[in-house]
């Protein structure tokens, strides 16, 4: 959803600012002095941005220095925010560091099992989206593995629970977003009060990346309950 946002050219371009990668990466790009490991890694040696530290660890700082270069046209400002990001950033709240209240969008998936066993392959594969290419293979069932991914899907959506509770939020699913793409990003502009009318998805669209390993997995992880 954050990328069909983005897509749209309306509302800036909503990305996971808080993610260490990010950090990391805007760091480098406004001029915060990089360590010998994070040269190396971008010299191409085997040293990877993410065993490095973060270059600009004050968020406040770094979301201030984003929201200068990825506001929208309309003033709009967006960031994916995962709740352990959310957890670790913003012990009281994100209002402060953005200076308003924002309007939250929370995406759940229902089916939970399907959300622990694409994150446990993510976590083995390094493929995180469809049109990623995988670092590592093969991927091995580990029901120990999916079901430690589940505990913590279930641990953080109810910190969000908590976290969102008595706040305005626009709640969808992440299989409302698969059915209808269109009508699911016409209801999020709607929701930050822009007009969707003539919003077209991109050709490209998005992409599940479950398949027959997935439902295979799924299908051994049930029997085994």
């Amino acid at each position: 959803m954050a990328r069909l946002l983005w897509d749209t050219g309306l509302v800036g371009a909503p990305k996971e600012y808080l993610n260490p990668m990010q950090i990391r990466d805007w760091g480098l790009r406004m001029g915060h002095p990089p360590s010998r490991w994070a040269m190396a890694a971008l010299r191409g040696h085997a040293v990877g941005l993410a065993a490095l530290p973060p270059l600009c660890p004050d968020p406040q700082q770094h979301l201030s220095q984003v929201i200068a270069h990825r506001t929208g046209p309309r003033g709009h400002f967006g960031l994916k925010l995962h709740y352990h990001h959310f957890e670790q950033h913003c012990p009281k709240g994100i209002a402060p560091l953005l200076g308003a209240e924002p309007r939250w969008i929370h995406i759940t998936r229902q089916d939970r099992l399907a959300q622990a066993i694409s994150w446990d392959r993510a976590l083995q594969s390094g493929q995180w989206a469809a049109h990623q290419t995988g670092l590592r293979m093969p991927e091995r069932y580990s029901r120990k593995r999916i079901q430690s991914a589940l505990d913590r899907i279930e641990q953080q959506e109810a910190g969000w629970q908590a976290a969102l509770a008595g706040r305005s939020v626009l709640k969808l699913s992440y299989e409302q977003l698969v059915q209808d793409k269109l009508g699911t990003l016409q209801a999020c502009l709607a929701w930050l009060s822009v007009d969707a009318d003539s919003v077209a998805l991109p050709s490209d669209g998005l992409r599940k990346q479950s398949d027959g390993v997935s439902a295979e997995w799924k299908r051994r992880f049930q029997r085994d309950t």
